[in-house]
């Protein structure tokens, strides 16, 4: 019988009622159990190998601060009531707004129900958008634009100058780049009116990843798109969505490619599939990439040059919810700014656990390091080995590296919920933890309509 290491709550993957769930050890892997009294039982992996891994990565979770205001009234409880509603336990460290549903792909991993020609969000609701945003957060949070696919918009602009008038310093733009690859001009406007990124799309290095993930050969596109953002100076994130089979081998391709493009590209924010949608059948171990999984990858497959123990828990209460390493580029080779033997070193000689505001680190550290520096041109230059030229190259020779594995219905953990800080901006005056918004039953129904 597997062993017992934890407990939650989760839902039923066909009727959505919560139900309690174990955390057990089975063949060294960690999986989430569920049962149904209607509809049977469930069983998920969530951490492929090492169960004191699992424990310890567990342990580096910060207390994130609660959300400054609250919209919704507990009622149903978790994950009913979402809106925040009080018993949410993160402050919003990334704010998360939808401009439109219109999309100029129809891409098949898409979780966003984007495509054809939807209404959109006016400026005003926009603008109200952005002000419950600001009251929800407490103040300025990194905001990220996003729909469907934001650029179809010719007001964008407009949109930019609206978040930065309500206050918000770091705006990025979600967007699967073909817009900016084909008006450079239109890129223009974006930067000039204040975007500070553009979080890009970005699955792989060969056209048959696009031709499976997005249906169509997109990987020209995506270079003209970087080169553009290269002319215009705003920075780059490349979003790879990665699935297994499919282009979880072109992981350490797309770090090189990213080395080969700092410092425009500020670096690669990896989000292994969710299922969201409709999927009768559930995923098998085999669909999974968990994050023991992308860590050894990462290793493998750049040969050693980036090891797993470079990377640390993202400083929130959910560790679960990613992990990001910060890298210096010296002599063509990433250099470590962390170096760990295990997660529990690391929290024996660091400070972390006593920062008092770590959705205000979270927030800085988006706004330091996933922007464009203008490399300074000083005379004299920085001597080699001195603070000046460390700084200096976390600016402008840098990569950050980082992974978001988002929860679906099967592997839907309340607690770590409850404790998500990536929060949607809903039309509706609602802002909702990321994965509670786009969460769907297995016969693709919203949770949240």
């Amino acid at each position: 019988m597997p062993d017992q290491i934890g407990e939650t709550k989760s839902l039923c993957p066909e009727c959505f009622n919560i139900l309690p769930a174990r955390k057990v050890v089975d063949a060294g892997s960690v999986y989430l159990e569920k049962n149904c009294p209607d509809h049977g039982s469930f069983k998920v992996l969530i951490w492929r190998g090492g169960s004191k891994q699992y424990q310890d990565w567990g342990d580096f979770g910060l207390d994130m601060g609660a959300p400054a205001h609250s919209l919704t009234q507990t009622r149903r409880g978790c994950p009913y009531d979402c809106g925040l509603c009080p018993s949410h336990k993160a402050a919003t460290c990334i704010g998360v707004m939808e401009l439109t549903l219109s999309c100029n792909l129809h891409c098949p991993v898409c979780f966003a129900r984007a495509g054809g020609n939807r209404s959109e969000p006016s400026l005003n609701k926009i603008k109200s958008m952005f002000q419950t945003l600001m009251q929800v957060a407490g103040g300025p949070c990194p905001v990220q634009l996003s729909g469907g696919e934001p650029t179809v918009r010719e007001d964008m602009d407009e949109i930019i100058n609206l978040g930065r008038k309500a206050g918000f310093s770091h705006i990025e733009i979600n967007t699967n780049g073909i817009r900016i690859a084909e008006d450079i001009e239109y890129l223009r406007k974006l930067k000039e009116s204040g975007a500070s990124t553009v979080f890009l799309s970005f699955d792989g290095v060969s056209d048959d990843v696009y031709r499976r993930l997005r249906g169509d050969a997109l990987f020209s596109v995506k270079i003209r798109a970087i080169e553009n953002c290269a002319e215009v100076k705003i920075g780059v994130i490349l979003v790879p969505t990665l699935i297994p089979r499919v282009n979880d081998h072109q992981i350490g391709d797309i770090i090189q490619f990213a080395k080969e493009w700092i410092p425009i590209v500020k670096g690669v924010h990896f989000q292994p599939r969710a299922y969201l949608g409709r999927y009768p059948n559930p995923p098998q171990d085999e669909d999974r990439l968990t994050i023991p999984d992308l860590l050894k990858s990462i290793e493998d497959q750049t040969k050693g040059e980036i090891k797993g123990d470079n990377f640390t828990p993202r400083r929130r209460k959910e560790s679960f919810c990613g992990f990001s390493g910060f890298f210096l580029l010296e002599d063509g080779r990433l250099i470590p700014t962390v170096n760990l033997n295990n997660v529990q070193d690391f929290l024996n000689i660091s400070d972390l656990r006593t920062v008092k505001a770590p959705f205000e680190q979270a927030r800085k550290y988006v706004s330091q390091h996933w922007q464009y520096t203008e490399p300074k041109k000083e005379n004299p230059p920085a001597k080699k080995g001195s603070w000046r030229e460390l700084l200096e190259q976390a600016g402008t020779q840098s990569l950050s590296i980082s992974c978001m594995p988002f929860q679906d219905i099967w592997s839907i953990d309340l607690d770590r919920l409850q404790r998500c800080c990536t929060h949607v901006v809903r039309t509706d005056g609602r802002i909702m933890p990321l994965c509670s918004n786009y969460l769907t039953n297995c016969a693709g129904e919203r949770l949240h309509k």
